[in-house]
């Protein structure tokens, strides 16, 4: 593969890979498989990459790979008691991309909204979403009781649904 194949094989994969991981995770919820299978999947998009038709969606492309990567997973094993078959891997791979961008709409949307809590509701969501504490965990740090955080929680949930809702009627879903 020549260098400039490399660099721009480096940055269409670059830009795919937090949706084909996405898709992959939403199929295999075991973390280190779902790793596996979005490296097995960037290893044959490389592989294959003089293949690949630059008029079709490199997104699409690799979401067929990933497909055909699950059911070589799920194959491999057996053991597992939940397996999708060809058929919803197709559905899901195909509508996929506008599955994502939705989701970045919204992924949006709450991040403009979450910069509109006060500095102690955005304390209590860090707390509790991105440092994965459990409410009595964040009522003994911050000295209030666990009901108030229950409470808070709640309120600010409510909140930020409602701004994301907002932002998204506003913008016609591209926040």
């Amino acid at each position: 593969m020549r260098s400039e194949q490399q660099i721009r094989f480096t940055k269409l994969w670059t830009e795919v890979q937090p949706a084909v991981a996405m898709y992959v995770r939403a199929i295999v919820r075991d973390p280190h498989a779902t790793s596996d299978i979005v490296q097995n999947t960037a290893v044959v998009l490389l592989r294959k990459f003089d293949e690949w038709d630059s008029s079709r969606d490199y997104l699409r492309w690799a979401m067929g790979i990933a497909k055909f990567e699950l059911l070589a997973y799920h194959r491999n094993s057996g053991r597992d008691r939940l397996v999708f078959d060809e058929s919803l891997l197709d559905a899901l791979a195909e509508s996929w991309p506008s599955v994502i961008s939705e989701v970045d709409h919204e992924q949006s949307a709450l991040q403009d909204c979450l910069e509109t809590l006060s500095p102690k509701a955005r304390e209590i969501v860090n707390l509790r979403y991105f440092g994965g504490l459990k409410v009595p965990k964040i009522a003994e740090q911050l000295g209030l009781t666990a009901g108030a955080i229950r409470i808070a929680l709640m309120r600010i949930r409510h909140q930020l649904a409602g701004c994301v809702e907002r932002r998204l009627q506003v913008h016609g879903g591209d926040a």
